[in-house]
């Protein structure tokens, strides 16, 4: 998703005309629009403005640049609109046995019916900040789709991350 169409997702969120969102960073409907569309592309600083007329976190309309940990969580919140529900989050229980014995070097999982017919790929990072986010982000979607929270709150936690302390999910 590039940056205009981040914009015009946000702003539809934010229930904003693209008058609205013009007036508070001081530019017409119509610049919006081409933001929007993505005939033009904002600066920085301006991008900056854009994110606070949409009170979102700066790091949430940006097509990279931020550091490689918040790069990939942006990607991951952007992938998990464009095609709600393909990223699945799992908390994990440390078992008895170590890795290294298991001699097939698998996890092992409990079947249910949310999970896919065929085995899934699980994948962790040795990186203190995405772990912890993973583990976050798994507790508000395991609230989603428990129905404690609407996708609207949902939307919202990912586009405040990391400033998302604030609300209540």
């Amino acid at each position: 998703m590039n940056i205009g169409e981040k914009i015009k997702r946000i702003r539809q969120h934010r229930r904003m005309t693209q008058k609205e969102l013009g007036e508070l960073v001081d530019l017409s409907a119509n610049r919006i629009a081409q933001y929007e569309m993505g005939y033009r592309v904002p600066k920085k600083p301006l991008l900056n403005q854009i994110a606070e007329a949409l009170r979102v976190s700066p790091l949430a309309l940006p097509d990279g640049g931020n550091g490689p940990a918040n790069d990939i969580l942006e990607q991951l919140f952007w992938l998990d609109e464009e095609q709600p529900g393909v990223i699945k989050l799992v908390p994990t229980e440390r078992g008895t046995a170590r890795y290294n014995a298991n001699p097939d070097l698998a996890l092992h999982y409990d079947d249910n019916d949310s999970w896919p017919p065929r085995s899934p790929v699980a994948m962790w990072f040795d990186d203190t900040i995405l772990d912890d986010f993973l583990k976050d982000w798994a507790a508000v979607q395991k609230k989603l789709y428990a129905g404690e929270i609407t996708q609207a709150e949902y939307f919202e936690w990912k586009v405040m991350w990391p400033d998302c302390d604030n609300l209540h999910i």
